[in-house]
């Protein structure tokens, strides 16, 4: 399992990666752009932040075709509720339609309420055996994408304006990163990318140029636009890991 803090992350990539050529995209659901390498298919799915990440991703690499995006992500959707969208359910058949190399994966955001199984409230939140089943609920993600050998980056929950909501987040962080490690995945924090040097929740953010701009969405839970470059800007750099780990075995 590789966990990383943003400042492993680059230093990692400093040691192992040459930034001249930067990784690409062909278009999210469309056919590839023939290109000299190899390209990646990379699967995104999960909850609007997913979706989010998706985009800033695809801007990110709009210019590009050495990766090819696959947007999968439904917004209210979590693993809380599979009355709502059975996501262990739906991932097998989305894997055999395209087949990734890497998948990116975001949930949480819908998750901090009672679980549900078959339309009847299953168990009250964070009690144990609601973390129990939560817990099974994202093996049921990982391990098929562990079966078939796919790189896969689960990406944790940022910092939030509300305290409360902040609190949860931090509890489900700490079961996605402690199932993930347990399955071979990485786990990719947005807590220290999203708080400021108080390590506190910020609303503005760095740009590309180093100027200050809006960071997240009102709701205080989601990103703008521009915080969802900045955010794809890293994980980039975690997709190239991931593709060097890929041809060095």
């Amino acid at each position: 399992m590789l966990l990383f803090s943003r400042r492993n992350l680059v230093l990692l990539i400093a040691g192992l990666f040459i930034a001249s050529a930067p990784p690409a995209f062909a278009s999210g659901d469309g056919d590839a752009v023939p290109g000299d390498t190899k390209q990646t298919t990379v699967l995104v799915f999960g909850d609007s932040m997913a979706d989010g990440l998706w985009g800033g991703l695809t801007r990110a690499l709009v210019r590009d075709n050495s990766i090819k995006l696959l947007r999968r992500g439904k917004n209210g959707t979590g693993l809380a509720r599979p009355d709502v969208y059975d996501w262990p359910a739906a991932l097998p058949q989305m894997l055999e339609q395209e087949p990734p190399s890497v998948a990116i994966v975001s949930f949480g955001l819908n998750d901090r309420q009672d679980s549900f199984f078959e339309g009847r409230r299953q168990h009250y939140y964070k009690t144990d055996a609601w973390k129990q089943t939560y817990i099974e609920r994202i093996e049921a993600i990982l391990k098929p994408l562990a079966d078939k050998k796919i790189k896969t980056i689960w990406v944790g929950l940022p910092i939030m304006r509300d305290p409360k909501v902040s609190k949860d987040a931090e509890y489900l962080n700490a079961l996605y990163a402690d199932v993930v490690a347990k399955h071979g995945a990485t786990f990719f924090p947005l807590w220290e990318l999203s708080v400021d040097e108080n390590h506190e929740y910020t609303s503005h953010g760095r740009g590309s140029d180093g100027r200050l701009r809006p960071f997240r969405n009102d709701d205080g839970m989601h990103f703008t636009m521009g915080g969802y470059d900045i955010l794809a800007r890293e994980l980039l750099k975690t997709i190239s890991v991931q593709q060097l780990a890929r041809v060095g075995n």
